[in-house]
């Protein structure tokens, strides 16, 4: 090897690690400016450390109906580590979000030989959608991470199909589906691939496949209560999708901004149109990420239309990796160089611009719970209720505020009020559980009195004073 070609190594590997070190310095900075929202409340109830195994299983067919199952139980042994901290459980997600860079970097490198790794690690590193979930008690860090390990082994198998591969991809890929059901879109999307481009290679594809058939095989043997739990829904939270998603299929929320989703969406469709006599070579890996791409969107669609809406951004975070890699890759292979680097300039500047403005100029808008409880600390009363609630919901929020409450001054939770002589009492909604508003509770009687209300973010506290104590 030629000291050229060393030095050259050297200083990819010198720019790979300071991207990696840009995504750890983003994902970490304010990773706990925001409290727990509501979702991340679950996250943190189920994967309490202090309840058995088999607890934990239940909890989490029980709130997310099975899905989520792997990042809840590394985040309950986390915890069983490090101890049971909420603040603690963000630097999960983090681990899993700058590990993703560096996995979807090496995955570009395997699929082409130019540079264009180095720009997709860059452009995935300071992509705000990314690092908002990489901040957030909850799976998707981990969704986006094993997507990318899976097309990676499944990829390895393709250009060298031994037993180890096989295994990783087998390992890897039932973890993720077993984590959330939305992989099998990766999963399809990869056999589709197979049947069109690998049937006349024999080995490969009937190993590939087979794999595949006894991961989804496993899967309903190990996931059968919760595909039960999800198979048995009749309504989902979810609205169906409007016509304005067709002009703009989430590129919005994965970019920061409809300006941004724009940019990034108008430079896909002229890279995939300039470049479409790539994709008529079977052996170009990027179809299989056109056909990911498609299948993502296509078949959620179809389902919500035919059964219940089931599509939203989070679900499929995954897409972010195919439109990354054909971006990055097709944008290199431009012929006109002043096209591709006019294309260059826009992308970069745009997303810097953004970008900084999204991470160093964040506001808060999750619920204020610390604040919240700092206030009651500090105050006359150290009584508190939640507003009428389900029982889970609230369950939740207690689980939350008795872990941000100090060990010195713990504000006491009132359930129930039977027997009880209180003079006084705050009262804590959480608005976007009570429909935004504060209603007096159902277990305070008449002679309790609103007397004052504080407002924090998606927060109010009402404070009520026992006129028959006084």
């Amino acid at each position: 090897m030629t000291l050229y070609k060393i030095n050259l190594i050297k200083k990819n590997y010198i720019y790979g690690l300071l991207i990696i070190f840009i995504s750890i310095v983003v994902r970490l900075y304010n990773l706990n400016l925001d409290d727990l929202w509501f979702d991340e409340l679950a996250s943190l109830w189920i994967a309490d450390p202090n309840i058995s195994f088999n607890e934990t299983i239940e909890r989490n067919i029980e709130v997310n109906m099975g899905p989520h199952l792997i990042f809840t139980l590394v985040l309950k042994y986390f915890f069983l580590i490090f101890g049971y901290n909420p603040d603690m459980g963000r630097l999960i997600p983090v681990i899993f979000g700058t590990l993703s860079v560096a996995s979807i970097m090496y995955l570009a490198k395997l699929i082409d030989k130019s540079k264009s790794w180095l720009l997709i690690g860059f452009l995935i590193s300071i992509n705000y959608y990314s690092i908002s979930y990489s901040q957030e008690l909850r799976s998707y860090s981990l969704v986006f991470f094993l997507s990318s390990l899976n097309l990676i082994f499944f990829i390895k198998v393709l250009e060298k199909n031994n037993f180890l591969y096989n295994l990783l991809f087998f390992t890897v890929t039932l973890t993720a589906v077993c984590n959330h059901i939305f992989i099998f879109l990766i999963l399809f999307s990869e056999t589709i691939f197979l049947l069109l481009f690998y049937r006349n290679e024999k080995f490969k594809f009937f190993t590939l496949f087979f794999n595949i058939v006894i991961i989804f095989l496993s899967y309903l043997i190990i996931m059968h209560d919760s595909l039960m739990a999800q198979l048995s829904m009749k309504d989902f939270w979810i609205d169906q999708i409007q016509l304005d998603f067709f002009i703009n299929y989430f590129f919005s929320r994965f970019f920061g901004s409809e300006i941004m989703g724009f940019i990034y969406l108008i430079i896909l469709f002229y890279l995939l149109i300039n470049k479409r006599k790539l994709f008529m070579n079977y052996s170009n890996k990027l179809v299989l990420f056109i056909i990911i791409l498609i299948n993502s969107y296509f078949i959620p669609i179809v389902y919500g239309y035919t059964n219940m809406p089931i599509l939203i951004d989070r679900y499929i975070i995954f897409v972010l990796i195919p439109i990354f890699i054909l971006i990055s890759i097709l944008i290199l292979k431009l012929d006109n160089k002043r096209i591709r680097n006019t294309i260059l300039t826009i992308l970069i500047l745009s997303t810097l611009t953004n970008n900084y403005i999204e991470i160093f100029k964040r506001e808060n808008t999750k619920p204020e719970f610390k604040k919240s409880i700092l206030f009651m600390e500090n105050s006359n009363s150290l009584n508190y209720m939640l507003a009428d609630n389900s029982n889970l919901n609230n369950m939740f929020v207690e689980n939350y505020i008795k872990l941000n409450s100090t060990r010195k001054l713990k504000i006491k939770l009132y359930n129930n009020l039977q027997n009880k002589s209180l003079k006084n009492i705050w009262v804590m909604c959480y608005l976007p559980i009570t429909k935004s508003n504060c209603k007096k509770p159902s277990k305070l009687n008449d002679n309790f009195i609103k007397k004052k209300d504080i407002d924090f973010n998606l927060i109010k506290l009402v404070f009520y004073e026992n006129l028959e104590s006084s």
